[in-house]
């Protein structure tokens, strides 16, 4: 078993995880939850992913001892309490699990991040993985909506959607804020849901701009930034 976590754990720290990890957040994110309508058996699946998701970032974090130890602990609790409540069909410990879910998510996508502008050439895999960041910012954001939706009822406004049904509607709404669509069948109400929704969309309008438009600009310049400009060489007086 040790041997097949190190094992993972080199193929998720190499530039090629990152072609995986997006292949893997389509499916978790858009492919299952969109075929569960017709497979309701798929429910299994979707905590197998989320399962693997949480694992996949503790062994992403693994080179830090203590990010390792907080992501191990978060990531633990998490899944623990996501099976009970899937088991027994109560929860009573929805904040914590929400929330340690949340802060797993949220350090992997920090993670994901400092690997993709790490120093060195960029190359196509390191592109994949700042899309790949993308949606894990829209993941975690629809878990902190869940959060916030959980310890303050009616902070968002869920249309027609069945009310006890809430993560897929959030998990919608947190794409479409991110993309700045708005199509306001889904809106906050409170004023902690709207701060969130705020900083999301912010997210959503800088991160492709800035952070994606700089790894394009610096793969088109040969992976590294320009050098500085050379000091210019000083000027002689004039001999007598």
């Amino acid at each position: 078993m040790r041997v097949i976590l190190h094992r993972t754990a080199q193929i998720w720290k190499k530039e090629e995880g990152f072609s995986l990890l997006l292949v893997f957040l389509l499916s978790a994110l858009f492919v299952v939850p969109f075929l569960r309508q017709w497979f309701p058996g798929l429910s299994s699946v979707s905590l197998a992913l989320f399962i693997l998701l949480l694992v996949t970032g503790v062994l992403v974090v693994s080179e830090s001892l203590l990010a390792v130890l907080a992501t191990s602990l978060f990531a633990g609790a998490a899944i623990s309490l996501e099976v009970v409540h899937r088991i027994t069909g109560s929860d009573p410990f929805a904040l914590w699990r929400i929330g340690f879910a949340t802060a797993t998510i949220g350090l992997f996508t920090v993670v994901t991040l400092l690997r993709v502008f790490s120093p060195g050439e960029v190359t196509t895999h390191r592109l994949v993985g700042a899309v790949a960041a993308y949606l894990l910012v829209g993941l975690t954001w629809s878990y902190a909506y869940e959060w916030v939706d959980t310890a303050i009822p009616g902070s968002f406004s869920v249309g027609a959607s069945d009310p006890t049904d809430v993560y897929p509607p959030l998990l919608y709404f947190s794409f479409v804020t991110l993309s700045t669509v708005g199509y306001g069948d889904v809106t906050p109400v409170l004023p902690a849901a709207r701060a969130l929704s705020n900083l999301e969309s912010l997210i959503g309008v800088l991160y492709p701009a800035v952070l994606i438009g700089r790894l394009l600009s610096l793969q088109g310049g040969g992976g590294a930034p320009p050098p500085p400009p050379a000091d210019p060489p000083p000027q002689r007086g004039f001999e007598a």
